[in-house]
């Protein structure tokens, strides 16, 4: 029995809204927090759950996870609680020089 085309391709639409399926659940967020210029250590930020609409468990369940940009991590992550906290002092000319404004 000869297939026709529409037949032929069937298989890869159906992976293909099934990949669809699974990766239209996943994303990436990004979030902006502002910190005080040498805030302890241990002081608190944000609540990353709370912002993203997500529960600890789900941050945990996520893999959520903080990616700092230089070799220093200044901000820690709590997944239980979503919790932003400093984990190391920040010193705004060590990170930005002289350059205005400091991001």
């Amino acid at each position: 029995m000869k297939l026709r085309k529409s037949e032929e391709l069937l298989p890869g639409r159906a992976v293909a809204l099934v990949l669809v399926l699974c990766v239209s659940g996943m994303r990436a967020e990004t979030a902006r927090y502002s910190v005080p210029e040498e805030a302890e250590r241990g002081s608190f930020v944000a609540n990353i759950a709370k912002d993203l609409g997500l529960t600890g468990e789900e941050l945990l369940a996520r893999q959520a996870r903080l990616v700092p940009e230089g070799e220093k991590q200044y901000l820690e992550l709590n997944q239980h609680s979503g919790d932003l906290v400093v984990r190391e002092q920040m010193d705004r000319e060590e990170l930005c020089g002289q350059s205005e404004p400091c991001l």
